[in-house]
């Protein structure tokens, strides 16, 4: 099965079993934390969407989302990109825990945060285009991938300044990665955080702008809700895992 059609069959999937979606808890002014760890596929892609709506449904003070990504499809994180640029609600990307990547299309993912942060430890970049199985493309395919790629992580980058944009635009030119160390002196994230109350102390008080408006966030003690993925996005993201998918 080509890389297409297995994109559409998640995709049907997905719109079929996940009717159901889950509730969440409601507590207006709360923050939502979204866990995900795994390749970028509709999984993810539904999973983020689903997060934004039910912050945003919530009136939720803020939305982490907890990621840990090798990448994925770049048809896909585009569509991430946008649900996330046109969000209502603050939502932070925290590439956790110690260890974990924001490789290739994670550092897109990152980069379109209102607010981005990253656990010691942890890594992101090395963004070059690749083919869907993972091949290298041949010379006029990666340099139609390359530009397309460099000029929408330089528009993702632009407002965290001339040095995050160079470095961004490098992550995809030349597979470029970074430390949480590098990447903040860079202005790619803007927090280094040990643990989720160490990312909230530093979060709180600091302002964003959200669909045009400028907002502070308040979230020293706001509680914390955890929308876990439901058990259909559970199943299918533990089979589209690379290894599994192999077998």
């Amino acid at each position: 099965m080509n890389h297409r059609r297995t994109h559409m069959l998640f995709t049907f999937i997905l719109t079929i079993l996940l009717w159901g979606g889950g509730a969440a808890a409601q507590s207006p002014g709360a923050v939502k934390l979204a866990e995900f760890k795994g390749p970028v596929t509709p999984v993810l892609a539904s999973y983020i969407e689903r997060s934004i709506v039910d912050a945003e449904a919530q009136a939720a003070a803020l939305l982490i989302i907890e990621l840990d990504t090798p990448g994925g499809s770049v048809d896909i994180t585009k569509n991430i990109t946008q649900v996330m640029t046109a969000a209502r609600v603050p939502v932070v990307v925290w590439v956790a825990p110690s260890g974990a990547h924001a490789g290739s299309a994670g550092t897109f993912i990152t980069l379109a945060a209102h607010l981005a942060a990253m656990a010691p430890g942890s890594s992101i970049g090395a963004a070059s285009p690749i083919g869907s199985e993972g091949q290298d493309l041949n010379e006029t395919l990666k340099a139609k991938a390359t530009n397309i790629l460099v000029a929408d992580i330089k528009n993702l980058a632009a407002r965290r300044g001339e040095k995050a944009v160079a470095w961004a635009e490098k992550a995809v030119s030349e597979a470029a990665a970074a430390t949480a160390d590098e990447a903040l002196d860079l202005g790619v994230v803007d927090i280094i955080a040990t643990d989720l109350d160490d990312l909230l102390r530093q979060l709180d008080g600091r302002t964003v702008t959200v669909a045009g408006k400028d907002v502070t966030l308040q979230v020293s003690d706001a509680p914390v809700e955890e929308i876990p993925l439901n058990p259909w996005e559970g199943l299918l993201n533990q089979i589209t895992n690379p290894a599994l998918a192999a077998i």
